[in-house]
Formats: C-alpha cells, structure tokens, sequence
C-alpha cells in the first residue's frame, strides 16, 4: 500500500543565517494552485495517511508473531522513514495554505473598510 505512494520530490531549503544581516529573505515564489503530485485515493486526507503509516508501524513491531524477515522490515522501515518525510511536508504546506487563506480574508477585510 504505501509503495502506491508516488515518491516526491522536496523543494530544497535555504537556512538564513541570522548572523548575516546583509542578505534578506528569499522572495517566496507563488505556487500553483493546483498540486500536480498524483496522490492515491487511500491518501487524499492526511489523516489517512498518518493512520496507516501508524497501522503499518505497529504491523511491523509485531514481526516475530508475523513471522516477517528482516529483509522486509527493513523495507518497510525505509517506507516508513519516508513518509514521516513526507508527513511533516504536507503538515507544512498545509500550514502555509491556511496562513495564506487568512492573509487574503484579512487584506479583503481590511479593503471593504
């Protein structure tokens, strides 16, 4: 299931030195409105996503009852190193669609006044 999630490229993040006061903050470029990353149906909510990377977690603690290999733990071991990747992405931009929502509800606010 979680080797239907496409792998995601991540946009590369510069760390601002705040010793360095010459250089300003880089200008965020506008993202699009609509992402084009395919995600599977399993995954449209995040909190889909986050149960069954815990579902897969617990399965995979449970190895000796299982009967699974090391082989394959370490597989899903690596599955799960990256969706807790790609978790705390979505939170991320989550977070920046909501704090964009209320900038634009508050400039439109601020307008009609």
């Amino acid at each position: 299931m979680l080797l239907d999630y496409p792998e995601r490229e991540y946009p590369e993040v510069e760390e601002i030195d705040p010793k360095k006061k010459d250089k300003k903050a880089p200008v965020k470029k506008k993202k699009k409105s609509k992402d084009v990353f395919p995600t599977p149906e399993w995954a449209e909510e995040l909190v889909a996503v986050i149960s069954k990377v815990d579902e897969m977690r617990k399965l995979a603690q449970d190895k000796t009852n299982l009967k699974l290999t090391d082989d394959f733990i370490m597989k899903v071991d690596e599955q799960l190193t990256r969706f807790k990747k790609e978790i705390g992405y979505r939170k991320q931009c989550e977070e920046e669609e909501r704090l964009d929502a209320e900038l634009k509800a508050l400039k439109k606010k601020a307008k009609k006044k």
